[in-house]
């Protein structure tokens, strides 16, 4: 995650003027009614706003995760509900930068709890804090679908970065807080194949394994 700017800085919220979609988004918002645009349209220029400046690992735009992770909701996953899309937008809104959950006051309730749940409770957590936060994400289907777009849109980007030592970690660290036994993920009929698929594709080990196979 980019590093949170500091408390204090005024949040002043997008006007209509301003709300441009991300041209990734508009096949998305043309099948959408006018008021379920509008609401992802808004939820898109928060985003903008809260990540402003904010880059990725591999350097692209930060705000390019969240609208990845919309789409996964909606053309993986199956998510159609405006307001679970609109948090995919969010998720990092308030973890990232000065927002709070209460300044999502204009979004559905729905979408302000899913935000809340993405939103790490403190930086750098530890791995028992972490774990205790997952247990609260997998008590909520629509949060761990959620959380499921956002590892799938990581794990691209982490392939993207090309650091084959953090790339090991990363997809070490996601075969044991999300596809571990007993997680919910781990038996999703949608989500775990695509986590699968992409770990496997992740794996620095893979290329590795396919070269060997190659001289043999």
């Amino acid at each position: 995650m980019p590093p949170n700017p500091g408390a204090g800085t005024l949040y002043v919220p997008p006007v209509a003027s301003e709300i441009v979609p991300h041209p990734a988004l508009r096949p998305l918002l043309a099948r959408l009614s006018a008021p379920d645009a509008a609401l992802l349209a808004e939820a898109f220029a928060i985003a903008r706003r809260a990540h402003a400046g904010q880059i990725r690992r591999q350097g692209t735009p930060y705000l390019d995760h969240l609208v990845e992770v919309a789409l996964i909701l909606d053309e993986d996953l199956g998510v159609s509900d405006p307001a679970i899309l609109a948090a995919g937008l969010l998720h990092d809104a308030v973890e990232d930068s000065p927002l709070t959950v209460d300044d999502l006051g204009a979004f559905p309730r729905r979408t302000r709890e899913l935000v809340a749940l993405l939103t790490d409770p403190e930086p750098m957590m530890t791995g028992g804090a972490r774990r205790a936060h997952y247990r609260e994400i997998w008590k909520d289907p629509e949060a761990t679908l959620l959380k499921a777009a956002d590892r799938l849109s990581n794990l691209r980007d982490v392939v993207a970065h090309g650091d084959p030592t953090f790339t090991r970690r990363y997809v070490r660290r996601t075969r044991r807080e999300i596809l571990g036994e007993g997680m919910p993920l781990a038996a999703h009929p949608v989500a775990a194949p695509l986590l699968r698929a992409a770990l496997e594709a992740a794996d620095p080990r893979r290329g590795r394994r396919r070269e060997v196979r190659g001289t043999s």
